[in-house]
């Protein structure tokens, strides 16, 4: 397990320096391009995203596109079970920042759906082969994609967070992502 602590502590050193690069920039535009133009996108009415922090794939262009497809947007919350909701997300939404310090629905009242056409999964690395995925290390959206198996599942990732294999752990819990889109192509 320290392996897996050291590898993600590594990855977002390198993803952190990445991110004040302009090829980062140019890298996500490609994705997010790539990304709304795949089937599924097209396919799906109600997607599941976070708000993306500076090391990730920027994900603000992303749902603005969605929104402006007639895509109904629902934005992952972390609850302080390990679980985690989607909660409706429209311009009028009220934004809060989690102890993670990622954007959040602040309205207690928001509609929650769990049981979505798409989720686009956020991560550290992503492997080719296998479609394993480092996440942040709290399990929560291994959690949630373990209760509902029936949500596409696809992921963003630049060059410096894509790898052949695995270069770090994977436990019996990790669930593998169908789909990942890179700035030179997708890989199902």
């Amino acid at each position: 397990m320290q392996e897996k602590i050291e590898f993600r502590k590594n990855q977002k050193e390198l993803l952190k320096a990445f991110s004040l690069t302009e090829k980062k920039k140019i890298e996500d535009r490609l994705i997010t391009e790539k990304l709304m133009a795949t089937n599924a996108i097209a396919e799906s009415q109600t997607i599941g995203i976070t708000s993306s922090l500076p090391i990730e794939v920027d994900t603000s262009e992303i749902i603005a596109s969605l929104w402006d497809a007639g895509k109904e947007v629902y934005l992952a919350r972390a609850n302080s079970d390990h679980s985690q909701d989607f909660l409706k997300y429209t311009y009028r939404s009220k934004i809060v920042k989690s102890k993670f310090g990622v954007e959040e629905i602040g309205d207690k009242n928001a509609e929650i759906n769990n049981d979505l056409d798409l989720i686009i999964v956020p991560g550290l690395a992503f492997s080719i082969e296998g479609h394993e995925r480092l996440g942040f290390g709290g399990g929560h959206y291994d959690r949630f994609l373990a209760k509902h198996p029936n949500s596409k599942t696809i992921a963003l990732a630049n060059s410096r967070m894509i790898y052949e294999k695995p270069v770090w752990p994977i436990e019996k819990t990790d669930i593998p992502i169908q789909a990942i889109v890179t700035t030179s192509k997708i890989y199902y």
